[in-house]
């Protein structure tokens, strides 16, 4: 049986993604914002392969930008929460968190007349000193979340949480991992952003046909500005010249591939379809 995986989008701009221009919240109506042509380009390659994503939304993008988030759902595809500024979570304060948590719904919801029911936080910022934020999310009626990356990186991470869908313990709230894979006693970041970027095609393919292959759908990850080839900023930091503009020439390319080698649907689909893995 074909395994159906996972496609989702962190719909955010270029400056609210990179970590020294992020925190500038002043200075974002004076940097040149490139979501709509970026998300645009995205849809089409979507509309293509008949993939059906969902689109995490910044609450501040939509409110900027509320006829963008009205072609993204006449698509078809799921519309969840990605916060309201891009914030990191675990530098916020359960409050603060839950403030962010219900301006971005809001943004949403005023747009397609329903409320999300899935959350990714910015930048995977959930991770073992925030187990609060789980509670803040089910109280507000969201049903899955999708912030949990159980590995390491420079930016991010929560090694040795689970690596695959699981019931948060005490709550009713699914949590759907990026994927991972183990190799030996490590485990190891295989697709999404810049790992899709970066790592050869041959290697994303290979890594996502061992997770089919155990009967585990991959959920992996996109940001609109990955596809951008014509957007450049001068003053990035070194770290931010090789994770957000490394691999942007080749990604198109691997997208088609991706789409035309596997089987994609909205995380939706996947957390209706959820059945608990006894093992």
């Amino acid at each position: 049986m074909t395994i159906l995986n996972g496609f989702s989008v962190d719909l955010e701009d270029w400056f609210q993604g990179l970590t020294s221009t992020n925190p500038q919240i002043d200075r974002w109506p004076t940097l040149e914002s490139r979501v709509v042509l970026a998300t645009q380009t995205l849809l089409a390659i979507l509309r293509t392969h008949h993939v059906q994503a969902t689109f995490f939304v910044l609450g501040y993008v939509a409110d900027q930008y509320p006829k963008l988030i009205e072609q993204i759902c006449a698509d078809g595809h799921e519309l969840g929460v990605h916060g309201y500024y891009h914030r990191f979570v675990h530098q916020l304060t359960p409050d603060e968190f839950t403030r962010e948590l219900e301006q971005g719904i809001a943004a949403v919801e005023r747009i397609i007349g329903e409320r999300p029911i899935g959350h990714r936080a910015p930048y995977f910022s959930i991770n073992a000193s925030t187990p609060w934020a789980f509670d803040c999310m089910q109280k507000l009626g969201l049903r899955y979340d999708s912030s949990v990356f159980p590995t390491r990186n420079l930016l991010y991470g929560f090694p040795g949480a689970p690596r695959f869908p699981y019931q948060v313990e005490g709550q009713s709230l699914l949590e759907m991992p990026v994927s991972t894979l183990r190799l030996g006693n490590k485990i190891l970041p295989m697709v999404g952003g810049f790992y899709t970027r970066a790592l050869p095609y041959r290697f994303t393919r290979w890594a996502i046909r061992q997770l089919n292959q155990q009967g585990h759908p991959v959920i992996t990850y996109i940001h609109p500005w990955e596809l951008d080839t014509g957007q450049h900023y001068n003053q990035v930091t070194p770290r931010e010249r090789l994770t957000h503009y490394h691999g942007r020439q080749a990604l198109t390319a691997k997208l088609h591939k991706l789409f035309t080698d596997f089987r994609f649907t909205s995380l939706d689909v996947l957390f209706r379809n959820f059945r608990p893995n006894p093992n």
